[in-house]
């Protein structure tokens, strides 16, 4: 008995040092993880030089100007208005900081799931360079990548606190709880996102399944809300703002909050209103939460990469390396050919370029034509959602406003099928003999054929319920695409003029962003002006037989006149877009 239990101890203790071992072996030295952070505080070092170059640049000066203006307008608005609003209540505001978090996790889970592209740590070009062949454990890169989201969650934090000061006591506390928010948030889409790419597919669509299934049950509890909070006829406006009402009765709600446990402790810091023992508590949970859900993340990291080893070599072994059968590619090869001659012989050269671009761009819509009819599906739905509010005026307006709202918002980054997307391929385009105008045509052709596609159904079954008139029918179909037009070809004259990475995030983006919203909403506000206008002008100066025939004939021939104008500029944008000077650095 002495002898067994001997011999138990022995292989306890040797069970436990190999435990040891492999959890040590699976970190770098403290000297590594050092030399990462002088790599992080170079690099943050020569970013700052180059914002301060670029500031300085002639080239952005316009985009430095106006970047300048919203900074200003951002914190007079923070100062003088948010000042004079009433104090929001502290315990909504908390059940809106753990909420909203567990939300925006439950849609990228959904996001990750039903996405097929392998989402990596997010190491660019250069940092693969420099870090891919160096003996580091993926361990260290993934503490390497989530210290580079510090820096962009701290200056968020700033902008957060600008809006959120006057509900708060302690506006540190305030900044504490919200940057710890943001840390986790971002921790935990990096563990969603390697997860996901570990699974198999029989998993993964399992989870997809259940995750869809969640995601309908929080979008029902939204609706069912928004019914019993809105009365019955009520005007279409009110249903949109208790929309959000509604929305942030369901953070609240008990199943949310249990979801959202992790990041309770710093919501309970952000609306702290006295120091206490439970205060210094709750910061110190706060913060244990993110060493803990970086040591998940490596754990989630290891796994992934050798389930997708383990997964790779059985498709080695079993021979499933391709999907598809050859002789299906060689005809459909055989196919493309004999369509590109009649293409060449047929169309002029301009044309003919231009649906070679089209072409190339036809292989991307064909391998994501479910997700991009999934991105589209939502949209048509909230579009046509006025059409159930019983208001028979306001119906045809709210839903033409709706696809107007989806055409300038949605449509852009749902669609990043043109130049956005081919930033790293720059070269390759401008070696292409294809002359400027058909290369963005080419370019931005299907995104703009879609989103059209999308407006004619939407519009349609509006048209089939509320009956507007073949004038108004014309009217809006015909500003409606114009807009599409204008949308994308202003997208990419931006991109060209600023360009920027796939991928990029932080302040700045989210500054572009901002810009371009309040750059569409002035677009917008002073086209409706320029309608009421002329439809003033046509119903005084003009017969009455000639009234509505003018009204709309002038209007669709503004629009695409401005969309025309846009297309110019997008051209303009490439013919001026230089390698040297214009391709960012990563």
């Amino acid at each position: 008995m002495q002898r067994s239990g001997v011999v138990i101890g022995a292989g306890l203790t040797t069970r436990l040092t190999n435990w040891a071992r492999a959890g040590w072996t699976s970190w770098d030295a403290p000297s590594t993880h050092l030399q990462l952070g002088r790599l992080t505080a170079i690099r943050g070092q020569f970013r700052i030089r180059r914002t301060l170059h670029r500031i300085r640049s002639p080239r952005r000066i316009v985009a430095t100007s106006l970047a300048a203006v919203f900074f200003l307008i951002y914190l007079l608005n923070g100062i003088f208005i948010l000042s004079a609003r009433e104090p929001a209540d502290p315990d909504r505001l908390r059940l809106w900081l753990s909420g909203g978090m567990a939300l925006y996790a439950i849609y990228h889970c959904v996001r990750c799931l039903w996405s097929s592209s392998v989402i990596d740590l997010e190491l660019s070009s250069a940092e693969d360079l420099w870090l891919g062949g160096a003996p580091l454990k993926r361990s260290s890169v993934a503490l390497y990548h989530v210290s580079n989201l510090i820096v962009p969650a701290l200056l968020k934090t700033l902008l957060l606190a600008v809006v959120l000061a006057m509900d708060v006591t302690h506006i540190e506390l305030l900044m504490v709880g919200v940057f710890t928010s943001l840390m986790l948030l971002e921790i935990v889409r990096l563990i969603i996102a390697r997860l996901c790419v570990g699974l198999a597919e029989k998993q993964r669509g399992q989870l997809r399944v259940a995750a869809s299934l969640v995601a309908a049950a929080i979008g029902l509890q939204i609706l069912a809300r928004l019914m019993a909070i809105t009365p019955a006829s009520s005007p279409t406006w009110l249903y949109i703002l208790n929309g959000f009402r509604s929305l942030g009765q369901t953070a609240a709600s008990d199943a949310v909050q249990w979801l959202s446990m992790p990041w309770t402790a710093g919501a309970h810091v952000a609306v702290t209103d006295q120091y206490g023992l439970l205060t210094f508590l709750q910061l110190g949970a706060s913060a244990a939460v993110l060493p803990l859900s970086i040591l998940i993340l490596v754990h989630v990291d290891a796994r992934s990469a050798a389930r997708r080893h383990c997964g790779e070599q059985k498709r080695l072994a079993s021979g499933k390396i391709r999907t598809g059968k050859p002789e299906i590619e060689f005809l459909r090869q055989r196919r493309h050919g004999r369509l590109r001659e009649i293409v060449d012989r047929r169309l002029p050269e301009w044309s003919a370029d231009a649906c070679a671009v089209i072409a190339r761009q036809w292989v991307s819509v064909r391998r994501y034509q479910a997700t991009i009819a999934f991105s589209f599906a939502i949209p048509t739905l909230l579009c046509l959602s006025p059409l159930a509010t019983g208001q028979q005026v306001e119906q045809w307006f709210f839903v033409v406003g709706g696809i107007a709202l989806c055409t300038l918002l949605l449509a852009p980054p749902a669609l990043r099928l043109d130049f956005r997307r081919d930033l790293r391929r720059m070269l390759l385009l401008r070696s292409l003999p294809v002359k400027p105008m058909s290369m963005v045509v080419g370019q931005m052709a299907l995104p703009i054929l879609i989103t059209c596609v999308f407006q004619w159904i939407t519009i349609s079954i509006a048209a089939a319920v509320t009956t507007p008139g073949w004038s108004q029918l014309m009217l809006w179909t015909g500003m409606l695409n114009a807009l599409a037009v204008f949308t994308f070809a202003t997208e990419n004259a931006l991109f060209l003029a600023y360009p920027h990475h796939e991928r990029s995030e932080g302040v700045a983006m989210m500054i572009r962003a901002k810009l371009t919203f309040l750059g569409k909403a002035t677009v917008i506000a002073i086209a409706l002006g320029l309608l009421v206008t002329w439809a003033i002008l046509c119903r005084n100066h003009l017969p009455q037989p000639l009234v509505e025939t003018s009204f709309v004939g002038g209007a669709i021939l503004a629009t695409w006149l401005l969309a025309f104008v846009a297309l110019l500029a997008a051209t303009f944008c490439w013919k001026r877009f230089d390698l040297a000077c214009d391709t960012p650095p990563e």
